[in-house]
Parts: structure tokens; C-alpha cells; sequence
């Protein structure tokens, strides 16, 4: 197993003790990322106590199926957009026991961007029970690891975020 850099597993750490403290189940949907957000929660001892569980739909038709994002909406804005993101972690929710969801959906390369969606470009969304889902677009340098690297860091960052901040407001554009 490859080992998963110590950022990362400290970021890991900070939203688990969030979400005990929030008494909040966790739940992912990963796209660009293949399960890495959820690799890193659950690589933490007594992860269990806060993480649900985990949905990579990497391609288009699992999104769809298995957590409801509409085809209409990735025909029209496809996978890689806002509306994809907010979708996916709705539908993680939905789908779910979770209090809280993260969903990320990008372009990591190195093929695959066009001007208008560089590669780089990721979505991330953050849902919750009784909220609507608030996303934040990135673009990431690098190559595709450090792609997915940067990916997993806003990610959990943003859950941390959240977690701790019940009462957040509108996030800010990245």
C-alpha cells in the first residue's frame, strides 16, 4: 500500500475530530480523486465513529445511478461543473445515514481540458441535512498527482471548515 503523505492524514485527523465534536456522520463522493478522501479519513484510527461511507462514481452513468444526479444536468454542464458537484453530494446524502457530504468532480489530467475546463479545474461541494449544497471551483497546477493531491487537501479542508462553522455563510469564491 502506498503510504498517504502526513498533510494530508493530519487534515484527515482535524475532520473526524470535527465531526465527533459536531456529532456528525461523513459521507464522500469522489470523482477525480478515485476514493482518495475517503482513503484518508479512514486510514485515522476510530474513523468509524464519524465516517459513514464513501461513493466513487467516476464515470458519468454511476453518478447518475448511484447517486442521482441528473442526465440532463451533466448532458447540459457536464461532470466536470457546480451543478454536477451540488448533485453528487445531495445525492450522497440522500443516499446515505450522513450529516454532511463532500463531493469532488475535476479534470486531473494530463488529457482531458479544453479552454474552457483546463485541467486542474475541480468542483468541490459540501452538503449537509437541511441545507442547500455550497461549492467552490478551483484550478490546480501540476501534474495529474499533484492534481489530485491539491484535490483531497481543499477537500477536507472544506469539511473541516464547515464542520467546525455550523453557522457558516455563503463560502467564498476560490
Amino acid at each position: 500500500m502506498t503510504q498517504l503523505p502526513v498533510d494530508l492524514l493530519d487534515l484527515a485527523k482535524t475532520v473526524l475530530v470535527a465531526a465527533k465534536a459536531a456529532g456528525k456522520k461523513i459521507t464522500t463522493a469522489e470523482s477525480c480523486t478515485g476514493g482518495l478522501v475517503s482513503s484518508c479519513i479512514t486510514a485515522i484510527p476510530g474513523s468509524s465513529a464519524a465516517f459513514e461511507c464513501g461513493y466513487v462514481t467516476y464515470s458519468n452513468e454511476a453518478k447518475s445511478q448511484m447517486l442521482g444526479v441528473p442526465r440532463d444536468a451533466i448532458a447540459q454542464y457536464g461532470a466536470v461543473s457546480d451543478v454536477t458537484a451540488a448533485a453528487m453530494a445531495e445525492g450522497a446524502l440522500a443516499q446515505s445515514n450522513a450529516d454532511i457530504a463532500v463531493a469532488v468532480t475535476g479534470i486531473a489530467g494530463p488529457d482531458g481540458g479544453t479552454k474552457e475546463k483546463p485541467v486542474g479545474l475541480v468542483y468541490l461541494a459540501v452538503a449537509q441535512r437541511g441545507k442547500d449544497a455550497q461549492v467552490k471551483r478551483y484550478v490546480f497546477a501540476g501534474t495529474r498527482t499533484d492534481i489530485r493531491r491539491a484535490t483531497v487537501a481543499a477537500a477536507l479542508e472544506l469539511l473541516a471548515s464547515q464542520l467546525q462553522d455550523q453557522d457558516a455563510g455563503e463560502l467564498a469564491e476560490a
